[in-house]
């Protein structure tokens, strides 16, 4: 069961965490992140849970001082096994753990962060980016457009999933960054959206002219006579749109287009990188369009283009040349 550590309420700042049981301590942090780093909803929701699951574990009347790195190991292996978390999710979680810890150092809490020199790593397997192909992305495409409704036309929802996966494509944000943009944030005179992505970090992304901006300003107008005006993507009550919403509208429009594979909207993203790169975009750019804020993230796409790679060459057929020429 996950700790709500949101619904209870930290004390005076003064009574400080140090003495505090896990519970208590878990709830100064999470106050910390919220009101101190102003990390995002995602990001504090993601720490909420992993921080439930470490106390579900350890338990909460524990104190911090308590728990050393063979404690650390055995919750591991507790994630594996009970669990049943996978390779990725234990490093997220590991990694919440880590500045939970570095945090109850800093506040004096523990004399040092069990993590302090501990040379852990959760090994992942490699594997590749799921991004759609060309086809599958024109059946997805095009089954979102033989609906395309005017402004004036009621059917708000129609041309919401329309923009909605035009935008995920042409920009390949990300779904979370999709559903938060406030409407302040879109300029339709350069067709760009400024979005905030992981660490609260902003950044903005352009449409490209034709197909993606009119897209936008089609739904723009529309949108002006939905109420609500706070958020860009919004029903017809106004209310604004969940990623679980968006996803559940996209597997039945790909459904309905003849797609055999499950479509998610991160399979957009990929797709959305894989696709620009093989138009030969430099990879900075891909990078900074997708907010990565390490370019090593955004190199595991290039391994995505090789098939392009075979495919010129086979055509360039370099030795056939050579032949021929003689």
């Amino acid at each position: 069961m996950q700790l709500h550590l949101f619904e209870l309420v930290p004390g005076p700042s003064s009574e400080g965490v140090q003495g505090a049981r896990l519970n208590r301590a878990a709830v100064l942090f999470m106050a910390h992140c919220r009101v101190a780093k102003s990390l995002s909803a995602h990001t504090l929701r993601a720490y909420e849970g992993d921080l439930g699951l470490f106390i579900k574990d350890v338990g909460g009347d524990e104190v911090p001082t308590a728990i050393d790195r063979d404690r650390l190991w055995q919750h591991i292996t507790w994630l594996r096994g009970e669990r049943r978390l996978g390779e990725a999710s234990v490093r997220r979680r590991l990694a919440t753990l880590r500045i939970f810890f570095r945090w109850l150092e800093a506040e004096g809490a523990v004399p040092l962060s069990i993590f302090h020199r501990l040379g852990l790593a959760v090994r992942l397997p490699r594997r590749l980016p799921r991004a759609l192909d060309k086809s599958d992305l024109r059946r997805l495409v095009d089954a979102v457009d033989p609906a395309i409704p005017k402004p004036d036309n009621s059917d708000h929802e129609a041309l919401l999933i329309r923009t909605a996966v035009i935008v995920l494509f042409a920009t390949g944000i990300r779904i979370s960054e999709l559903v938060s943009i406030p409407l302040l944030n879109v300029s339709l005179s350069d067709a760009s959206i400024l979005v905030r992505g992981k660490g609260n970090r902003e950044r903005r992304v352009y449409l490209p002219s034709g197909q993606a901006a009119t897209a936008l300003a089609d739904y723009l107008e529309q949108r002006k006579s939905i109420p609500g005006g706070d958020w860009l993507f919004v029903r017809e009550n106004g209310h604004r749109i969940t990623a679980q919403y968006v996803r559940g509208r996209i597997r039945t429009v790909a459904a309905a287009a003849g797609i055999s594979r499950r479509v998610t909207p991160h399979m957009l993203r990929h797709s959305a990188a894989t696709q620009l790169l093989e138009a030969g975009v430099d990879i900075r750019v891909v990078q900074r369009l997708l907010g990565h804020s390490s370019i090593a993230t955004t190199q595991i796409y290039t391994q995505v283009t090789d098939s392009v790679l075979r495919t010129k060459l086979d055509m360039a057929n370099t030795l056939g040349r050579l032949r021929r020429v003689g």
